[in-house]
């Protein structure tokens, strides 16, 4: 039977804090453990396992294709000097997405050097909202390597593909991500007014959706991927003119981002 509209004490609140932050401490201990246990051979293995295995030969071909159209674009483009960084950046952005979409825990490794490298992009745009939010995705990356783990997202080896427990938000939880995403907009807007932004309000649209489409994906929630596609749709618009492989990195991600919400809609059908 379940108590609709019951009032937590505050002895019960400090309780359910108390159990879940032993949970976590829990978690963290075992994720802990098993790393010591396989070692830096151990560990290099599983990544190689969680980076290789597993993958047929569509999602190879898929792979291949989309992670090759930064070097297509840089090596016929014509320019007399070549854009290392932003070449690198779109690369690793790619990859690191295309991993998302498969349910591969090895998708942060990828994010984190994308999230460094995006930073200093941004930074020379002088798209400071974006600064601020590539801050926010760097920091996240290692909470959520942790949480895929500790939910034991990827547990494939050499024979079994990949697989992960993708979930779906009820109207509750919409109402309040989308709740949360209007706060970051709006609240991040005047934050940038406040420094005299020529733009604030547009600037903070990727703070609020990038903000949400990343607690999602740590969740394991199929609806980061609508937050992504707002993003990638926006940040298209953003560095229209400024730099060709941040266009096309986001046009890969567009692209992405369907074939991910297809994969992990399909993948909340079977749970």
């Amino acid at each position: 039977m379940v108590v609709k509209n019951q009032k937590l004490s505050p002895a019960a609140l400090s309780a359910g804090l108390k159990q879940k932050s032993q949970t976590f401490a829990r978690n963290f201990q075992n994720v802990c453990a098993a790393a010591k246990e396989q070692g830096f051979s151990g560990i290099a293995k599983l990544l190689w396992q969680d980076l290789f295995g597993g993958r047929s030969l569509s999602q190879w071909l898929y792979l291949i294709a989309l992670s090759s159209l930064p070097f297509i674009l840089e090596f016929t483009s014509g320019q007399e000097q070549h854009d290392w960084l932003g070449l690198f950046a779109s690369w690793t952005g790619i990859v690191c997405v295309i991993l998302v979409a498969e349910g591969r825990a090895s998708n942060y490794l990828f994010g984190a050097v994308n999230s460094a490298i995006y930073l200093i992009l941004s930074f020379q745009a002088s798209f400071y909202g974006e600064v601020l939010t590539t801050v926010y995705f760097f920091i996240m990356q290692p909470i959520g390597l942790y949480t895929w783990l500790s939910n034991r997202v990827n547990e494939q080896d050499k024979t079994e593909p990949s697989h992960f427990e993708a979930k779906k938000l009820d109207w509750r939880g919409w109402l309040k991500y989308l709740a949360l995403t209007a706060l970051i907009w709006i609240g991040m807007g005047f934050a940038y007014k406040s420094i005299h932004s020529h733009r604030p309000f547009r600037d903070s649209v990727t703070d609020a959706t990038n903000g949400i489409g990343q607690l999602l994906m740590t969740g394991l929630y199929r609806e980061q991927w609508i937050f992504w596609i707002a993003t990638n749709l926006f940040s298209i618009y953003l560095w229209w003119g400024n730099n060709l492989h941040i266009q096309a990195m986001y046009w890969v991600y567009t692209l992405n981002s369907i074939v991910g919400w297809y994969q992990w809609t399909k993948a909340v059908t079977k749970a």
